[in-house]
C-alpha cells in the first residue's frame, strides 16, 4: 500500500525538476556582487555553524534582526530512518550593526528559545516579529511519533522578542503552514499545500490554485499554486508570494474572508517577503525551480537566487527591479 504514495512523489520530484523557468532578462542591479557578502551564523551553545536559516523578521526600532533556522533536509533524512532523536533548530537575535560592521566575519549567536520548551522540539520555519507586543510568532515544525514513523505537525508559537516564554498552548495552524504575518488584530499564516498527504504531489505536478492563506486552520483565501512567503503592506492589505506562479498576489480583506485585488509578476518564484520603509515589496526569488528542487530535495548542485523589488499600487515604479544580481547558494 505504500508503493503509490512513493511513486507519485517521485513523480512529483521529476515534474519539479523537469519544469525550469522560463529565462530572464537580465536586469541591471542596484547592488553588485562585490558589495555582498557572507557572514558565518555559529551557534553559541555548541561552536556549530547554524545551518537552515528559514525566515527573518525586522525589529527596526531596536535595530535587531531574528533569524529562524534549521537543517531542514537533515530532519528530513532522519525522520526517514526513524532516528530516535531529530535534530533541532532555534530563533536567533542579532544587532544590526554587528552585521554592517564590515569586521565582522561571522556571528556567535545564542537561541532565543530552547528546543527542550517545546512538545515535538524546536523547528522554526516562518517568523514574524509584533512590534505592540514585542513577541515574535514563528511556525515550528515539531515532530510526534506515531509506532515507529515520525510526522511532522506545524505550530504556531510565541514567545517574547527578548526569548521570554509565553505560558499557553500552542495556537493550531493549517497542516501545510509555512509563513505567518502579525496584524494589528489578527494573525494569519500561509500554507503551501492544500492536502498534506498524497495530494500534495498532484498540486505540484499540475501546479493546481489551491494553497493560499488560513487564519488558524481555517482557509480565507486558497486560489495560489505553492504559497510562501506572506507579509502586511499599507492599509491592512497582504502581499503574498505564489511561488509556482512567479507572482506576488495582493489580497485584500473582504468580511471575513480575503480577495484577490492585484498580481505582481516577478523575475522568477519568490519565497519570503519583507516590506520596505516606503512600502516597496522585498522579495527573495529563484530563477530555476530545476536547480532549486535538486539542491532542496537532493543536495545536488548549487541554487541561484534573486532579490528584486516592486511597488503594490501601480505607477511608474510598479515594475520588479533587481537589486542583487543572480547569487550562488550552496
Amino acid at each position: 500500500m505504500e508503493k503509490t504514495p512513493r511513486k507519485i512523489l517521485l513523480l512529483a520530484g521529476i515534474a519539479m525538476l523537469a519544469s525550469a523557468c522560463a529565462r530572464e532578462v537580465p536586469q541591471d542591479a542596484e547592488y553588485s556582487l562585490d558589495q555582498c557578502r557572507r557572514l558565518a551564523l555559529i551557534d553559541a551553545a555548541n561552536g556549530l555553524t547554524i545551518r537552515g536559516a528559514e525566515d527573518f523578521a525586522l525589529d527596526a526600532e531596536h535595530g535587531r534582526l531574528f533569524i529562524s533556522a534549521y537543517d531542514r533536509r537533515a530532519v528530513e533524512k532522519a525522520a526517514k530512518k526513524r532516528r530516535d532523536e531529530l535534530p533541532q533548530g532555534g530563533v536567533y537575535a542579532v544587532a544590526l550593526s554587528e552585521i554592517f560592521d564590515h569586521k565582522t566575519a561571522e556571528l556567535k549567536l545564542a537561541s532565543l528559545a530552547a528546543p527542550g520548551d517545546f512538545a515535538g522540539g524546536l523547528r522554526p520555519h516562518g517568523i514574524a516579529f509584533d512590534a505592540n507586543n514585542r513577541e515574535l510568532l514563528f511556525i515550528n515544525r515539531t515532530y510526534v511519533k506515531h509506532g515507529r514513523k515520525w510526522k511532522m505537525v506545524p505550530k504556531l508559537q510565541r514567545i517574547g522578542a527578548n526569548g521570554e516564554m509565553f505560558v499557553g498552548e500552542a495556537a493550531t495552524t493549517h497542516c501545510a503552514a509555512n509563513d505567518v504575518a502579525a496584524m494589528p488584530n489578527r494573525v494569519l499564516t500561509s500554507f503551501d499545500h492544500a492536502s498534506c498527504g498524497a495530494g500534495a504531489a498532484f498540486e505540484n505536478i499540475f501546479r493546481l490554485k489551491r494553497s493560499g492563506v488560513a487564519d488558524h486552520d481555517r482557509p480565507v483565501y486558497s486560489r495560489a499554486a505553492f504559497a510562501n512567503g506572506i507579509a502586511e503592506i499599507a492599509n491592512g492589505e497582504l502581499a503574498l508570494a505564489a511561488t509556482r506562479e512567479s507572482a506576488v498576489i495582493i489580497l485584500t480583506t473582504a468580511e471575513s474572508e480575503l480577495e484577490e485585488r492585484a498580481r505582481i509578476a516577478l523575475p522568477g518564484r519568490p519565497d519570503n517577503l519583507t516590506v520596505s520603509a516606503d512600502g516597496a515589496i522585498v522579495a527573495a526569488v529563484h530563477p530555476s525551480m530545476r536547480k532549486l528542487a535538486a539542491n532542496r530535495k537532493f543536495g545536488i548542485g548549487k541554487s541561484p537566487s534573486r532579490i528584486v523589488r516592486a511597488m503594490p499600487d501601480g505607477g511608474p515604479d510598479a515594475a520588479p527591479q533587481a537589486l542583487t544580481l543572480e547569487r550562488f547558494l550552496s
